[in-house]
């Protein structure tokens, strides 16, 4: 399946992130292996600041995972690996712990 026709089927209120390289043991973020080409909403996909060529070559999608980031609120008190948009409020929270949901999509 090719990106855009992966992204005709995610909501624009969906969060996704786009990977390029392939899925390993790590969070995309910390493996060496990968790159991370976008993480924000479906919808804003378009006007993104840091749009890059990747959308007009239309690459193969290797793999989609529905992905859960829970991180603790004080994660800069505490020493903690910061959220993925730590400017953006999160979906759920709880007493000490935010939930997030996104769609890894990685590309060839």
């Amino acid at each position: 399946m090719r990106l855009s026709e992966q992204l005709k089927v995610i909501a624009t209120t969906d969060r996704i992130r786009i990977i390029q390289g392939k899925h390993g043991n790590r969070e995309p973020q910390f493996d060496p292996g990968v790159k991370i080409l976008y993480c924000g909403y479906m919808g804003s996909l378009e006007y993104a600041e840091n749009k890059t060529e990747f959308l007009a070559q239309d690459p193969e999608v290797a793999r989609m995972v529905a992905h859960m980031e829970v991180r603790h609120k004080e994660f800069r008190e505490r020493g903690l690996f910061p959220p993925y948009e730590p400017e953006i409020t999160r979906m759920y929270e709880f007493k000490d712990l935010t939930v997030f949901l996104y769609y890894d999509i990685y590309i060839q």
